[in-house]
């Protein structure tokens, strides 16, 4: 009976099975999975939102990066111009001969950009993918719109390139009638704009700027100065100011608050410590757990090239006793400290870090408090040749200031005078 037990046991385990499995092993799908800190502080109809505006971000990115010659390939945009040219000379003999294909032409490109968004979409970008899609579009969107930006007219700029514009009918009516036809002056001003862009486009108008007769030509056809002399101004009285003169809009110092988290775990028998599940979130986080260095070793941003830096103002990280507005401090108390003791203002979670609660009970397994730290935008002068200010205008390719005095006797006649390069 025995024996006939023994061949039937091992007749269920076979020899050939080698593998040993332990019976504590998780299956695989029940693994802890890394998920984008962006992802889990974001709110899901936001995600949702992003992820079904991808395929027009996607879009608008692409497009504007034809119009600012900022794709990968630069033919493309040259492409683009050679296209809007063609069908403005030749609308109609394209449209006589061509215009059942032109038509089909227009469903196919949108048959052929469609499913380039279907491709990109297969992929399953992530929500870090998006916004960074989303900020190169809104950047693209920025430069094609910086020409108009720059400007910063006012009503009364306009008012005067208004009444300069007026002035100036019987001309461009003349040239509209007997030199030029209205087709070819739409042509050029859509290559133009397409080509502003591109850097045989800022080389050629950073030449042409240079002569004293150009910049007397645009300033008498449009009544605007275009010169630069408001940015020189402002950048003369920036690097007049002090050190610490870097200003924002509304004419205050530009600050910065840095903020750290400081994330603990209990562990039973050994108590709070910065000792975290290897899955979970750093010791030390940004504001969207992004894992960050701790307070004694953080570094602000580096931009000495750019004739700034950050400084601090406060003189070493507080800690927030209100953890972002979920604790109340009584009375007049100040709402940051220096040097606070170790179970001050903590937020405690359960063990996945959810239930928040300001009570530290057996339940709580996990907690966090919030650093805050203020820096400011320093100017520590621009790194160029003698004249920061002329160094400046130089590098960004910012035409010569161009004066316009009232000569003293009267005060009635006025001259306009270039300065020569």
């Amino acid at each position: 009976m025995s024996s006939q037990h023994l061949s039937d046991r091992s007749k269920d385990t076979p020899e050939s099975s080698s593998t040993t499995y332990a019976s504590f092993t998780p299956a695989a799908n029940s693994l802890p999975q890394h998920t984008s800190p962006l992802l889990s502080s974001t709110p899901p109809a936001v995600t949702k939102a992003l992820s079904q505006a991808y395929p027009f971000i996607l879009t608008a990115d692409h497009i504007f990066s034809l119009l600012t010659w900022t794709s990968d390939d630069s033919w493309k945009s040259f492409l683009l111009v050679i296209a809007w040219a063609t069908i403005v000379l030749y609308y109609e003999a394209l449209v006589m001969y061509f215009g059942h294909l032109l038509v089909v032409a227009a469903i196919g490109g949108y048959v052929y950009l469609d499913k380039t968004v279907q491709s990109e979409q297969k992929t399953h970008p992530t929500l870090d993918a998006i916004i960074h899609t989303l900020s190169n579009a809104t950047s693209r969107i920025n430069l094609f719109l910086s020409p108009i930006q720059s400007l910063s007219l006012n009503t009364q700029d306009v008012t005067r390139l208004l009444f300069t514009t007026l002035f100036l009918t019987p001309i461009y009516t003349t040239i509209a009638f007997f030199i030029v036809s209205p087709r070819v002056i739409i042509m050029i001003t859509g290559v133009i704009i397409l080509t502003y862009h591109s850097v045989y486009a800022r080389v050629t108008r950073a030449v042409l700027w240079r002569s004293r007769s150009v910049r007397l030509l645009t300033f008498y056809l449009t009544g605007l100065d275009f010169s630069g002399s408001k940015f020189n101004t402002d950048i003369n009285s920036k690097l007049s100011k002090s050190v610490l003169g870097v200003q924002s809009n509304d004419g205050k110092p530009v600050r910065f608050t840095y903020v750290l988290y400081e994330n603990q775990r209990r562990w039973l028998g050994i108590g709070w410590t910065a000792n975290l599940l290897a899955y979970e979130r750093a010791p030390w986080t940004d504001e969207f757990l992004n894992e960050s260095t701790a307070p004694d070793l953080f570094k602000l941003p580096d931009d000495d090239n750019l004739g700034v830096e950050w400084r601090w103002v406060d003189k070493t990280w507080k800690l927030d006793l209100t953890n972002d507005g979920a604790l109340v401090v009584s009375g007049n108390k100040s709402k940051t400290k220096t040097d606070p003791s170790p179970n001050e203002g903590w937020i405690f979670y359960d063990n996945t870090w959810k239930k928040p609660s300001t009570d530290d009970a057996f339940s709580k397994y996990t907690r966090r408090r919030r650093w805050v730290r203020t820096a400011e935008l320093a100017n520590i002068g621009y790194k160029g040749e003698e004249g920061d200010a002329e160094s400046i205008s130089e590098s960004a390719a910012v035409p010569e200031k161009q004066n316009v005095d009232r000569q003293a006797s009267g005060g009635k006649k006025k001259s306009l005078r270039f300065q020569d390069e």
